[in-house]
């Protein structure tokens, strides 16, 4: 290791100031369209849409790498968040190359001892004047990771993003046979529905504490299916510019620069959703009529009860 490296190891993060900087948060479950709406919000002049960062899951930047499981490992993912290598490499470095991307895995380990929030104020202040909007599903896993936000970014925005339940449960079964091949999944349909419970659930509670011209509720399907009066709804909430061009460049997601995979054999892939990553041009949706359990479920009158009242509860009645 260099002099300089060693050096730049030893630096204490810079003093913080929580207030200054109003990032987006898009609360949701994973498997909710959030990387396509994500990516049509962060299109907007005076917005900038990052990839799942996953910063506020753990303690520290250290925290975060080392969780990266063997099963991925082995199969030639080399980072537990691509999403944040990416940002990185696009934010502090200009580009994606494959130059830029070990760059910027050299700047992630030289703050190996950063929280989460200390590196993206870093990116934050390299976006200014433009906000950043991000959506990592870990944000809503855990009561301690939506408090780092909370505590972090008192002036943040809060955008809860919600998908039908079924079509959710549905996707992340559709997900995980695609991803882990072969793995059975214990309890579907009934684990995935739990899931859309807690996590919707822990963002409800989460609201309970947040003002309420900071916090905004949208389901994804009508920003896709209607995308010109959500997309302008969102941005009069954000006190954002509505003009003609500023809305219709929300409409291209895109146009991101992370709305693409990252470079072969860079160990990255990620970021986003895969389909996302594929085709990342928005398409309109079915919404069901009818919430029924999804075939395959078995008893739990308890949990789809549960189910059935928070779906009421965020429009899917």
């Amino acid at each position: 290791m260099s002099a300089n490296r060693a050096a730049e190891c030893l630096l204490p993060p810079p003093l913080r100031v929580p207030a200054r900087f109003k990032p987006v948060f898009v609360l949701a479950t994973s498997r909710s369209y959030s990387s396509v709406v994500t990516g049509m919000i962060g299109q907007h002049p005076q917005l900038a849409a990052l990839p799942e960062l996953k910063l506020f899951a753990y303690d520290t930047i250290a925290d975060l790498e080392a969780s990266l499981p063997p099963y991925w490992i082995t199969r030639g993912f080399t980072h537990r968040s691509p999403g944040l290598v990416r940002a990185v490499a696009q934010v502090v470095f200009g580009s994606q190359t494959a130059r830029h991307l070990c760059l910027a895995r050299e700047w992630l380990r030289a703050r190996a001892d950063w929280r989460g929030a200390d590196v993206f104020d870093s990116l934050l202040e390299r976006l200014t004047p433009r906000a950043a909007v991000e959506k990592s599903p870990e944000n809503v896993e855990s009561d301690e990771a939506l408090e780092r936000l909370k505590t972090a970014y008192p002036a943040a925005r809060f955008l809860h993003l919600t998908r039908h339940p079924i079509t959710t449960q549905r996707s992340i079964q559709e997900h995980l046979q695609r991803t882990v091949p072969g793995f059975l999944i214990p309890g579907q349909p009934m684990a995935g529905v739990a899931y859309w419970v807690e996590v919707h659930s822990r963002i409800l509670a989460f609201a309970a504490s947040i003002h309420e011209q900071a916090w905004m509720r949208v389901r994804a399907e009508d920003v896709l299916n209607d995308a010109p009066a959500q997309l302008e709804r969102i941005a009069v909430w954000l006190g954002l510019s509505t003009g003609a061009g500023a809305l219709e460049a929300m409409r291209h997601p895109e146009a991101s620069p992370f709305a693409c995979p990252a470079p072969p054999d860079s160990g990255l892939a990620g970021g986003n959703d895969p389909a996302f990553l594929q085709d990342p041009i928005p398409h309109r949706v079915a919404v069901p009529c009818e919430l029924r359990p999804p075939a395959g479920w078995k008893g739990n009158a308890a949990l789809w009860d549960r189910a059935i009242d928070l779906a009421n509860q965020l429009g899917y009645g």
